[in-house]
């Protein structure tokens, strides 16, 4: 499904994984998605380049649209949690 905002797909529809991502940042930036209401500009370009090092080719973050940034933090966190537990 595509974003309705920005019409554009979200963040997690990128498949080029490459896992080269330090696990204390991405253990922070799940931190910070995690409380949404506390995010400042500063935190979310933390985020997004954590993103951007799992996932080179992905286009920057539409910080304007709250269904990309949604599926942002659920990318962010699944790949902290599956990091973690292993």
């Amino acid at each position: 499904m595509g974003c309705n905002t920005c019409k554009k797909k979200p963040a997690n529809n990128v498949s080029t994984l490459t896992g080269d991502v330090n696990l204390e940042n991405l253990k922070m930036a799940a931190t910070y998605v995690q409380l949404n209401a506390s995010m400042t500009p500063e935190k979310w370009d933390f985020v997004e380049q954590v993103y951007q090092e799992l996932y080179p080719g992905a286009k920057p973050l539409n910080r304007g649209c709250s269904q990309c940034l949604r599926q942002m933090a659920k990318v962010i966190t699944h790949e902290y949690n599956k990091r973690a537990n292993k």
